[in-house]
């Protein structure tokens, strides 16, 4: 990798889809006129905007199992480094082992302290990252991203349309039956049971 003295986080392209990322979840959660509903402890901003930034990486051939990092330009490292979280986000859960109870973080103490926001988004986006590669692993994937029918292009939709759904200020346990709600909604409950299977498997099952 090429060393900068300070490597610019603009012309990292997954540095970018994750900012404007939390754009699309502030201002679609509680509704267009309202930006104050994701501010809670168990707030899941960081993993949807994680998430978007590697749904906008994804390309023909790829798999679930190869492991897809985030803000390796701005680190110095190669697009195989480790990247800025404390995983690789992969399907394979013997190099991403995290399942809900790591997204437990105490509440801080001290109010500058917001490093809690990631653990929680990297479980959440862990989770929808899998969930990803169960849509496109029953739908195929389409590299039309505007107009496409692919399970990428479908678990896009669903998404944004659980954004909306949830409650204002959510937790992951609310956030994922928006999901389900949102899928409910659109298609009467055809993959109910793929999005709860999903989620069990991460340790977010019915209890």
């Amino acid at each position: 990798a090429v060393t900068f003295v300070n490597s610019d986080g603009d012309f990292d392209n997954g540095i970018i889809s994750h900012e404007y990322g939390h754009g699309i979840s502030t201002r679609l959660a509680g509704g267009p006129g309202n930006s104050s509903c994701l501010n809670n402890y168990e707030a899941m901003g960081e993993g949807w905007s994680d998430w978007f930034a590697l749904m906008m990486q994804l390309k023909t051939g790829d798999v679930g199992t190869s492991p897809r990092t985030i803000a390796t330009f701005a680190l110095s490292q190669a697009t195989t480094g480790s990247g800025l979280r404390q995983y690789p986000y992969t399907t394979d859960m013997s190099v991403n082992p995290l399942t809900f109870i790591n997204s437990n973080e105490p509440i801080p103490t001290d109010p500058t302290n917001t490093s809690y926001r990631y653990v929680v988004g990297e479980f959440w986006a862990t989770t929808l990252w899998d969930l990803t590669w169960a849509y496109i692993n029953k739908y195929g994937f389409d590299s039309n991203i505007y107009s496409g029918t692919g399970g990428n292009n479908k678990v896009m939709q669903l998404v944004l349309d659980a954004i909306k759904l949830q409650p204002c200020n959510p937790g992951i346990v609310a956030g994922r039956d928006a999901l389900i709600a949102a899928d409910q909604a659109t298609t009467g409950g055809q993959d109910y049971c793929m999005i709860w299977e999903t989620f069990a498997r991460r340790g977010l099952g019915v209890n």
